[in-house]
């Protein structure tokens, strides 16, 4: 497994069911509270990676767009007036 897999969605909502399925079989008494528990925890848990993607993505954009100090560094884009060759 890469190191970006274990944030992947997918992954962490199978994880969220499979834990919430142990925590029920340990404490059925206590099933309509898990579940609840465990709905709320996996949609924080999501929102806030996906949140820290976004700002991560966006950050890096930043990032590239930004004219660095090193000439050699920068990309050249010829701009549509300019002919390529």
């Amino acid at each position: 497994m890469t190191p970006r897999r274990w944030t992947s969605r997918k992954f962490l909502l199978s994880l969220s069911v499979q834990l919430t399925a142990i925590a029920v079989l340990l404490w059925p008494e206590h099933e309509s509270t898990i579940v609840e528990v465990s709905r709320s925890a996996t949609a924080l848990v999501v929102m806030l990676l996906s949140g820290l993607g976004y700002v991560t993505a966006e950050a890096a954009i930043d990032r590239r767009d930004r004219p660095t100090s090193d000439p050699r560094a920068q990309v050249h884009s010829p701009s549509p007036a300019e002919p390529t060759s």
